[in-house]
């Protein structure tokens, strides 16, 4: 399974990874991330990390450490890195309201980031944790932004799992995901990891 997993991602393709938290989706994709540094494509390559920032404490309270783990390109090889800070609506609030309020928030600073890409010459885009901008962002609009910035390889994974609860949140979380699904299964592929991935 591991090196049928490693050699999944190559030039041209557009993968999904989902799964449960702890399920190992961003160790895959930092090992493929790093495989094409190591062929010398780093100067084609753009990572949005979308890894919410989870105070040690709060996971540990919450039972969920390891979630959000971000994805960070090997030193000096010329990734495109965008990133900024982004809170975990979930595990962070203490109503439904404030959970959306920050959601929101996300999604809108996640726009941001898309909005850098065009003019970049980065063909290859890694996304991390996309389900955070499906919270309150479309599916519909980030392949949009993808399509607009000429990406020809996408690898991008997401949480697809019960153990975050639920609410309106991840109702809407959910039913993005699945548009998102859909879409991959018709131009990509989907890859689910339902067990821990190392």
């Amino acid at each position: 399974m591991r090196n049928e997993l490693q050699n999944e991602a190559c030039l041209g393709q557009h993968l999904l990874i989902l799964g449960d938290v702890n399920t190992g989706k961003t160790t895959l994709c930092r090992q493929w991330l790093v495989q094409l540094c190591r062929q010398g494509l780093g100067a084609r390559i753009a990572l949005i990390d979308m890894a919410p920032h989870i105070p040690e404490a709060l996971a540990l309270a919450r039972g969920m450490v390891g979630a959000g783990g971000s994805l960070m390109p090997p030193p000096a090889s010329g990734v495109l890195d965008l990133r900024t800070h982004l809170d975990a609506p979930r595990l962070s609030s203490t109503s439904e309201a404030e959970a959306m309020a920050k959601a929101v928030r996300n999604a809108k600073a996640i726009e941001t980031l898309f909005e850098q890409l065009p003019g970049r010459r980065r063909d290859i885009l890694f996304i991390n944790d996309v389900t955070l901008y499906l919270q309150a962002g479309l599916a519909v609009d980030l392949l949009k932004h993808v399509a607009k910035a000429g990406i020809t390889t996408l690898v991008v994974n997401g949480y697809e799992g019960d153990r975050l609860g639920g609410g309106e949140l991840t109702r809407r979380e959910k039913a993005e995901t699945q548009r998102l699904r859909q879409s991959f299964a018709l131009e990509g592929k989907v890859l689910e990891l339902t067990h821990r991935y190392r």
